[in-house]
């Protein structure tokens, strides 16, 4: 079985316990929220992180209700605010659980790469979390439940309607990968005990 699809199937609902409040696993709604206020917790890379930017993506991730999300900050919040502010050493800890947290849930699959992809067709533009959730809700999910289930699952769920409904849509699984590692290595080695160039 794909090592991705396990790991996007069997990530914790909560994760860890970060600034007072227990994170739960990435989901579309996070994303989306997370995009609305652009945090650098989408891309970390070499971002830098205020402790507000903090407080903030822990509110979010921290729950599934939109109302809370945006509620203003409470005492706890302000007390690990001028922690985090303070607390470089802290600060830096509590990000990498939080980017440890939304990581954990992005398990998506990988795709076989086609070399002659010509004029592919060009499809209007939408959100791809808003496409997996219509796909999700219109293939049996409660929209509830599409916008809260971690990214990696719904991501997986998405691609496996695409296909049931047809779509030419070319999985790479694990073990194909590690073949695939494997495969530049064994034609060097037979390269070279045939003494081809």
């Amino acid at each position: 079985m794909d090592a991705r699809f396990l790991k996007a199937t069997t990530v914790l609902p909560y994760q860890d316990k970060v600034c007072g409040r227990t994170l739960r696993a990435f989901s579309l709604r996070h994303r989306v929220a997370l995009e609305a206020i652009d945090s650098p917790f989408l891309k970390p890379e070499g971002g830098t992180f205020t402790a507000l930017d903090v407080i903030l993506a822990v509110k979010i991730l921290s729950t599934h209700d939109k109302c809370e999300m945006v509620s203003p900050l409470s005492l706890m919040d302000k007390f690990f605010l001028m922690l985090l502010s303070i607390s470089r050493k802290y600060r830096s800890r509590v990000i990498g659980r939080i980017v440890g947290c939304i990581s954990a849930s992005l398990s998506y699959p990988k795709f076989w790469k086609k070399e002659n992809q010509s004029k592919a067709k060009e499809i209007e533009r939408i959100p791809f979390t808003l496409s997996c959730v219509s796909t999700l809700t219109r293939n049996g999910c409660s929209l509830e439940e599409a916008w809260t289930m971690p990214e990696g699952e719904a991501v997986w769920m998405t691609v496996a309607h695409a296909l049931f409904n047809g779509a030419k849509i070319d999985v790479l699984s694990t073990e194909e990968e590690e073949d695939l590692k494997n495969f530049d290595a064994r034609i060097e080695a037979y390269k070279k005990a045939n003494n081809l160039p």
